[in-house]
């Protein structure tokens, strides 16, 4: 079977364990993968989609894996019953805002894991705080572009992580220790995106006509920008 470079990273960072749940699964090509490769005894692939958990349980099917993989159809982790407690949880290709609201809305669920594996698609700072929250710390982070985008795949295990400050949270602080060459990348392109945006923003502003939402915006924006020239500065220090 042949899997994307995003999907196929994600399934790198998984580890030998008894039950996995994969969240937001669409084709349920994470769990086959893992199954087939005896990383994971036993999977959930559950989705909110009727018609994506349909796929799923097409491809389940057709590798012969119906034994050890169940699909579901559900919001979140809201599909694991009380009895089972998953040891791995992987939920990928959604907003961080979602991901953030299915970690809350199940935080039982959440407790039992051994390690959970994110791919959020935005709001990736506030993922990285809703994770400490829940007790659990950041061990490993990696970044792909694939088919003109920037993807983050972010490794939690239980634990107390190191302090992080808001460049840490903003870029991920193993990624900024790694001088990671796509988050060097990452940074520079969304910098001339936001100076492009701020610079079309001030000329609105100029002529006297924006209210204060449009102000608020554009001063977000500006702290924003300041933040990832402290982010490129922390990647190119001697």
């Amino acid at each position: 079977m042949i899997i994307s470079q995003r999907l196929k990273t994600i399934t790198e960072c998984a580890i030998k364990c008894e039950f996995l749940v994969d969240v937001g699964t669409d084709h349920a090509y994470i769990p086959i993968f893992l199954v087939k490769n005896k990383i994971a005894k036993r999977a959930i692939a559950c989705d909110i989609s009727e018609g994506s958990v349909f796929k799923a349980e097409k491809n389940i099917q057709l590798y012969r894996y119906s034994d050890f993989i169940e699909t579901r159809v559900g919001d979140g982790l809201s599909v694991i019953k009380e009895s089972e407690c998953p040891d791995q949880i992987i939920i990928a290709g959604m907003g961080g805002m979602l991901i953030i609201d299915i970690l809350n809305n199940d935080r039982k669920v959440v407790s039992h894991a051994e390690r959970i594996i994110l791919q959020p698609q935005r709001d990736i700072d506030k993922v990285r705080r809703t994770i400490h929250s829940l007790g659990f710390k950041i061990i490993d982070e990696k970044m792909i572009f694939e088919a003109g985008k920037y993807y983050n795949v972010i490794v939690c295990e239980k634990g107390k992580d190191l302090a992080y400050n808001e460049e840490d949270y903003m870029f991920g602080k193993i990624l900024l220790e790694r001088e990671d060459e796509l988050l060097k990348s990452q940074i520079h392109f969304e910098t001339l995106k936001i100076i492009n945006i701020l610079k079309n923003m001030g000329e609105k502003i100029s002529n006297g006509k924006q209210d204060e939402a449009f102000i608020k915006r554009y001063n977000e924006l500006k702290l924003k920008k300041k933040l990832y020239v402290q982010g490129w500065n922390i990647l190119h220090r001697e």
